[in-house]
């Protein structure tokens, strides 16, 4: 093991194995030998190398069969896999197609449009199962529409709400997220295309010819102009995922914080366990989808710095990507997958929900209770009452409310003034607003 990523036990707590099989060795060379059938193809037909050859060399890759550890000693030489692969499948032409190989092509040509080969049915997997966790959101905030609650700001309690508005807070960035996802796409399913320095001078007059086709063979996008030195379409990926990461944090962060002892508002069915505290319900689940949102923030801050590639081709940025993307989008793609499974093993605890409002005695109506008081008197003067109310109910024990009627002595509807849920303003509004979007 180099990475949790990798390991044989620890990669399914952190990846998807779907898509991390995207980005496993032998998928890499997979992608970068059809970029090499593809452009033969593509070349023949447009008489750019002799007829005959493209279909040769696309037949005799079509079968081949490689081993990554071939390329490792080429991979130390060159800095890329390239060369050595290039060199290994030249032995199984015949020497007439072989040296009509990655014709006009440089190495990052096929790097970067191997990638995109990869990276294109990641984005499909992700996309379904964004869709399948924002439904399962969806679901959750429906069912709970009118379970009200605490509101905490600043880890204090505020006012009343109800559990669906949480969840909507949980949902509405991700229902963006598909959005952002669905608008970058075209970006970044992108061909590269440039030859040695972008200007495909190999290919005479037909570079565009050939850039053409082989977007339409590879079935990618055709790109405006070569992006070796142009990563904005990798970063606005990476941060993307790292965006989407961060998001499913924020539900692994109040979920950690209901899921306290003491508080108690949810809990996960077979929680981690402890190897000497028999009392303890570890939630694994959503440590787990919080570490992933940190690590994905550090990997995209690494990526960001392939913007600065110097010139034509930038070496270490070609290095810094491999070293981090990959890892990024496993993990990205494990945080989706899992908040999924977290949700599905998440119980929702009315009844301490409830009891917790009730050890409040009140206080979560403090700002209501102002409001109510400001048709009476003077605001300063209500705050002042409200403020005195709640002092003596933490020392009393009694419920704010009813301190604050002996204080004021006037005519209000002082028990339901008690009702947190007479005091939810228009968030039933908004919920149905975000579950209606589609």
């Amino acid at each position: 093991m180099v990475s949790p990523l990798d390991s044989v036990f620890a990669s399914s707590t952190f990846t998807d194995k779907a898509i991390a099989e995207l980005f496993s060795d032998t998928a890499e060379i997979n992608a970068l030998v059809q970029f090499e059938q593809e452009l033969a193809r593509v070349q023949e037909s447009l008489g750019i190398i002799p007829e005959g050859t493209g279909h040769d060399i696309f037949t005799a890759l079509d079968s081949v069969t490689i081993d990554p550890k071939d390329l490792a000693q080429g991979y130390l030489n060159d800095g890329i896999p390239i060369p050595a692969l290039l060199n290994i499948l030249r032995e199984k032409l015949e020497p007439k197609a072989a040296s009509y190989l990655h014709y006009g092509a440089t190495s990052q040509d096929a790097l970067d449009t191997g990638l995109i080969l990869r990276i294109k049915p990641a984005t499909k997997i992700i996309q379904k199962n964004l869709s399948a966790l924002t439904l399962e959101l969806r679901k959750l905030a429906e069912s709970h529409i009118d379970t009200v609650m605490i509101a905490r700001t600043r880890n204090q309690n505020a006012s009343p709400t109800v559990f669906a508005l949480k969840v909507v807070n949980w949902l509405a960035p991700l229902q963006r997220q598909q959005e952002r996802l669905t608008e970058l796409m075209p970006r970044l399913l992108v061909l590269q295309l440039g030859g040695a320095v972008g200007t495909n001078a190999a290919l005479g007059r037909k570079g565009t010819e050939v850039s053409n086709a082989l977007s339409k063979a590879l079935d990618l996008t055709h790109p405006e102009s070569p992006w070796h030195a142009q990563r904005d379409s990798i970063v606005e990926f990476a941060n993307w995922l790292s965006l989407t990461a961060g998001q499913i944090g924020k539900i692994a962060q109040d979920m950690l914080l209901m899921a306290q002892s003491e508080v108690g508002e949810i809990s996960f069915s077979s929680p981690g366990k402890s190897s000497t505290m028999p009392n303890k319900a570890n939630p694994v689940l959503p440590e787990t989808l919080l570490s992933l949102a940190h690590f994905c923030r550090n990997q995209a801050a690494l990526i960001e710095q392939t913007l600065i590639a110097s010139h034509e081709r930038d070496g270490v940025s070609m290095s810094v990507e491999r070293l981090a993307l990959a890892p990024l989008i496993c993990a990205a793609a494990g945080s989706i997958t899992h908040a999924s499974h977290c949700l599905s093993n998440m119980t929702i605890n009315k009844q301490v929900i409830h009891d917790n409002i009730i050890a409040d005695r009140g206080l979560i109506m403090a700002e209501a209770a102002v409001f109510k008081l400001i048709t009476k008197m003077k605001r300063s003067e209500a705050a002042g009452l409200v403020s005195q109310a709640c002092a003596l109910s933490m020392t009393s024990k009694k419920h704010m409310i009813d301190e604050l009627r002996e204080l004021c002595k006037i005519d209000l509807d002082w028990d339901a003034l008690k009702l947190p849920e007479n005091y939810l303003g228009n968030a039933i509004e908004t919920i149905n607003k975000v579950l209606q979007k589609k």
